[in-house]
């Protein structure tokens, strides 16, 4: 499913201009029946990947890299730069049940900033992409197993790209492209659960003297308990993000400029699945096993006693050290003939512990490289609201 985007919109012109320009400070609307916040821009950057607010740059320059090293930014014509959360537009959350067909997304984005706006905009198939954010959803039953495996993932390697390592959250930033593994629901707690409580709050306080106050509030409750049920569902869940860089689009579509008519769900999708095996180093080819017992059994029925305990010596110390440490202890050959070898007999050393004494709550069939415990179901009423712009 999709989330973050970044659009430049083609020429518009000089009306258009001075109506966005109007507009671009710090709005925000709210259906106070619902309590659904329907929208907040800004002017300003978004923060993260938890920001929910839609930035809106009206420009008509652009940084352009020729013979020199440093980009120039040179005079180019009016347009403007969009960057919001297709997820929570759709969903005031991102938790689950996102979009999953960007064309879609992105003319809905389109059509409601025309909307809101009150301006004309040039047709959604024209603008230029320049980011997508493409993410996969791991739903477990506890949320025990969601902290074990965050602890787990602390040691997993991406070539050349140095890690950024925090309680619940694992970032490996890149020119192409950045991917982030986070639990969900601490994250969902701190920014977006906080927000809509505080609006929720604030519009009961806003209604309290209204004629229809009771009939108001207690939809205001229904929402309330709305999103606390999504934070509880949060808990459970493990989130990868892949943020697809305007370098990657480039290289992957065979175009100067990508603009949204030329994106196609399957390579986004795909670009996201070939950047998660860089980490997860596990092939679907054969059955993904991980504890200790089930990892030396396999070895031996793949390869044999003798080079099985090589294998296993080396798999042990990929999953007490991490991949950095071993690969140090190893000649350079021997590593990486070891990690194919590995990899080839379907054997795991992400979210994986080598003492049996201590079993992991990690089911053992739980694999990032499988859709076996992944929430792909999108959102009814998101379907609904994309199907007004079909």
């Amino acid at each position: 499913m999709y989330d973050t985007i970044i659009i430049k919109s083609p020429e518009i012109n000089s009306e258009t201009v001075q109506k966005i320009l109007q507009f671009c400070r710090i709005y925000e609307g709210i259906d106070i029946y619902t309590g659904e916040v329907l929208y907040h821009f800004t002017s300003g950057e978004l923060q993260g990947s938890f920001d929910y607010r839609i930035r809106i740059k009206v420009d008509n320059t652009e940084w352009i890299k020729e013979d020199s090293i440093t980009p120039q930014r040179v005079e180019t014509y009016w347009h403007v730069v969009v960057e919001c959360s297709l997820h929570k537009l759709l969903m005031n959350h991102n938790c689950y049940g996102g979009p999953n067909d960007i064309k879609k997304s992105i003319a809905y984005l389109v059509t409601f900033l025309e909307k809101v706006m009150q301006v004309e905009l040039p047709k959604y198939e024209d603008w230029e992409v320049k980011r997508v954010d493409v993410a996969k959803i791991y739903y477990l039953h506890d949320k025990n197993i969601c902290k074990k495996i965050m602890q787990n993932l602390r040691n997993c390697y991406y070539t050349r790209r140095k890690p950024h390592i925090y309680d619940t959250t694992v970032f490996f930033p890149g020119s192409t492209t950045s991917i982030k593994i986070y639990w969900k629901g601490p994250e969902y707690e701190k920014h977006d659960y906080k927000r809509l409580k505080k609006y929720i709050l604030r519009e009961v306080d806003k209604t309290w003297n209204k004629d229809d106050c009771d009939l108001i509030q207690h939809k205001l409750a229904i929402q309330f308990k709305h999103f606390d049920n999504v934070l509880e569902k949060a808990y459970k869940i493990i989130r990868y993000e892949c943020e697809i860089k305007i370098r990657k689009l480039k290289e992957v579509f065979e175009h100067e400029r990508v603009l949204v008519k030329y994106l196609r769900d399957d390579i986004l999708h795909s670009i996201a699945e070939h950047e998660l095996l860089k980490i997860m180093k596990e092939d679907d080819k054969m059955e993904i096993v991980r504890r200790s017992d089930l990892v030396l059994e396999r070895l031996h029925q793949v390869y044999g006693m003798n080079q099985a305990n090589a294998l296993y010596s080396t798999w042990t110390k990929l999953v007490q050290f991490g991949e950095q440490r071993t690969k140090e202890t190893l000649s350079r050959a021997t590593f990486y003939r070891h990690k194919k070898q590995l990899i080839d007999a379907g054997v795991s050393w992400v979210c994986t512990l080598a003492n049996l004494k201590h079993l992991s709550i990690v089911p053992d069939d739980f694999s990032f490289t499988s859709d076996r415990y992944v929430l792909n179901d999108v959102d009814p009423e998101v379907i609904a609201k994309l199907e007004t712009v079909a």
